[in-house]
């Protein structure tokens, strides 16, 4: 149990429990008032979930195991397979008075098991019962089909509900201009409020002007249609589709508004905002050359600069905050520590960093799994900690940053790291390499990866199965990543997965090599051009090396990295080169000769998905202006690969 999660949580609950105890007596108040009901019902809910979470975190798993199933209730509520009636909100007021008693008991320092008949109530009354929903409602029906079959269970629920209330429903469209489609659709958003409720909005590309973002919003009032249609107007907006008659259709929705895009159109209205973004700045340079004035071209400036942080905010549409995702991993691996018996502090950096939610659901299970793995495999028992001239108390660290068109995700703890001898010892119990074989600490680095290998020498809470970090490394692969690790027996270990985010706007590097264009990240470049008389050039042990600000830098060809030649092939180097950043921990820079350099452009990155893997060093691809693709190079990457930085 973690003692300062608990004391947090203790704090809170009495607040917690007054609300849930308010929230079930003002839904026995309010059975029938549709809209004011359905508020109260899904504050309830959010309240039971908070509570769910908040005592799993402190340890508390008879308080928690009853929270999950109160919810349930609550869902089953929420979605129709249960009326609110007697005995949902008697069982409802029980529960609550149970987790207080649950609350009260641990602050003594007494954790106690749910009440068994009271769980099994619950999940009888989750189960089943009057009011499940019934199919092909009318109000559903009349929906365009693909605003109906975009519909998620609670607001099928919520049209059903509002149509036997006798709300109408309008379906009021919209077409706002991208570079201020936020602030128009708020606008739109707070007139409809104010005599009515946004259920469900359904954003996409227009058809035919890709400059402009097309929105359908499924709307219910007791106004008619009159009314709307002028409330709207002002607005930008227009009714359109069908409006049930009088007294039969209508939809509500939670007082929050919750826009849901899908993925693929939000990445075609991506698209189309760098194409158009594109076209305007070669118009614009072309404009600019053929007038030769400065007042020309510091507006094409301000023209580019728009369009890039309009397209970073298209882009950061799709992405959410890792934040959540980090907490979710830290309170399994919490628990982990407690059932392994150690002591563990966690510290996360780069919870505000945004990714694509794909990429972030992918990434859960591998970082809590990487995590377990710290706990158990990783930091010593507070015993074998101290023998060692460690705190007893070990450090479990998760990084994450995004670079370019990547995003990376560090695991490091300060136990007792990959000792080759104890990974040897394993090996051979199961006949993967031979009695007495010497394994080196590279090739410890690769056994752990093997499918039912571990170190574990008993079945645990948390490992020993054979479900190993062979797991995590497939799990990376195929969303195109890689998965990298550092050890240091005594010192710990370091895992690290690179995965290529699904779009991204980088500010990159173009060159030629080898008859073929590819970006570089521009973060990762000191200096690009051609190499002028202050570049020597000369050789040194076998090495090419460039004289550049008085350093004598390490020279390689960008073909040479490419084709897997490597540090041989420093040939090249009097014509153009990039001067690259590289290496972990502390900066390197390494010269790389290329057959030209074309200058610096935003470009879009787009990721090759689970291919990306078979190609280290590359983190994307991108169209360039003329039709062609180009890859994108994760530089650092690459010269790591063949320097050994």
């Amino acid at each position: 149990m973690d003692e300062q999660l608990l004391k947090e949580f203790l704090a809170e609950a009495d607040e917690l429990i007054a609300g849930l105890y308010a929230d079930v007596e003002a839904l026995r108040e309010r059975r029938g008032e549709g809209r004011a009901r359905r508020e109260v019902l899904a504050g309830l809910f959010r309240k039971a979930h908070t509570f769910k979470g908040s005592a799993a975190a402190a340890g508390l798993a008879g308080a928690a195991g009853l929270a999950h199933e109160f919810e349930s209730l609550l869902d089953a509520v929420r979605l129709g397979r249960r009326q609110a009636d007697d005995a949902a909100l008697d069982a409802s007021e029980t529960a609550v008075g149970a987790l207080d008693a649950l609350l009260r008991e641990a602050a003594r320092g007494r954790e106690r098991a749910a009440p068994a008949e009271l769980l099994d109530r619950l999940r009888e009354l989750s189960a089943g019962g009057a009011g499940s929903p019934d199919a092909g409602h009318g109000a559903e029906a009349a929906l365009p089909a693909d605003v109906a079959d975009a519909l998620s269970a609670q607001e099928r629920r919520r049209l059903r509900e509002a149509a036997d209330e006798g709300a109408r429903v309008f379906l009021v469209e919209a077409d706002f201009l991208i570079e201020n489609f936020d602030e128009e659709f708020r606008r739109l958003g707070e007139g409809l409020r104010e005599r009515g409720e946004l259920v469900a909005t359904v954003p996409g590309a227009h058809e035919s002007e890709p400059e402009r973002v097309r929105f359908r919003v499924v709307y219910a009032t007791t106004e008619g249609r009159a009314e709307t249609e002028a409330r709207v107007a002002p607005l930008g907006a227009r009714v359109a589709g069908v409006e049930e008659d009088e007294g039969q259709a209508g939809w509500t929705s939670s007082p929050a508004l919750d826009v849901r895009v899908p993925l693929g159109e939000l990445d075609e209205l991506v698209s189309a905002a760098h194409e158009l973004f594109t076209e305007a700045a070669q118009v614009l340079d072309a404009a600019a050359s053929s007038a030769g004035g400065e007042g020309l071209e510091s507006k094409a400036a301000r023209v580019r600069r728009g369009f890039v942080e309009f397209e970073e905010r298209l882009i950061g549409l799709r992405m959410v905050p890792l934040a959540a995702t980090l907490e979710r991993a830290a309170r399994g691996a919490r628990a982990a520590a407690r059932a392994a018996g150690r002591e563990v502090e966690f510290e996360t950096k780069g919870g505000a960093v945004r990714i694509d939610k794909s990429l972030a659901e992918r990434a859960a299970e591998p970082l809590l799994h990487l995590l377990r793995n710290a706990v158990d495999h990783g930091v010593e028992a507070p015993r074998e900690r101290r023998a060692a001239g460690k705190a007893e108390r070990g450090r479990v660290r998760v990084e994450v940053q995004s670079e370019g068109g990547l995003f990376i995700l560090r695991v490091a703890d300060d136990g007792r790291g990959i000792d080759p001898a104890r990974v040897a010892r394993a090996a051979i119990a199961r006949g993967i390499v031979a009695a007495g074989a010497r394994v080196t600490q590279e090739q410890a680095l690769r056994l752990i990866f093997r499918p039912g290998f571990s170190t574990a020498e008993a079945v645990t809470p948390v490992s020993g199965r054979g479900v190993g970090l062979d797991v995590v490394e497939r799990a990376v692969e195929q969303a195109g990543g890689q998965l990298r690790v550092w050890s240091e027996p005594g010192r710990g270990a370091t895992f690290e997965m690179r995965l290529p985010m699904t779009l991204a706007l980088v500010h990159a590097v173009v060159v030629r090599a080898g008859g073929w264009r590819y970006c570089l990240d521009a973060g990762h470049v000191a200096e690009a051009g051609d190499a002028g008389a202050q570049h020597e050039l000369k050789e040194e042990g076998g090495r090419a090396l460039l004289r550049w600000r008085g350093l004598d830098l390490p020279l390689v060809t960008l073909r040479g990295l490419l084709s897997g030649e490597g540090v041989k092939d420093g040939d090249g180097g009097r014509g153009a080169f990039v001067v690259a950043r590289a290496g972990e921990g502390r900066e390197r820079h390494v010269a790389v000769a290329v057959d030209g350099v074309e200058g610096r452009r935003d470009v879009l990155v787009r990721s090759l998905g689970r291919h990306a893997a078979r190609w280290p060093g590359v983190s994307g691809a991108t169209e360039m202006p003329d039709g062609e693709a180009a890859l994108v190079l994760d530089l650092p990457r690459l010269l790591e690969e063949e320097l050994k930085i």
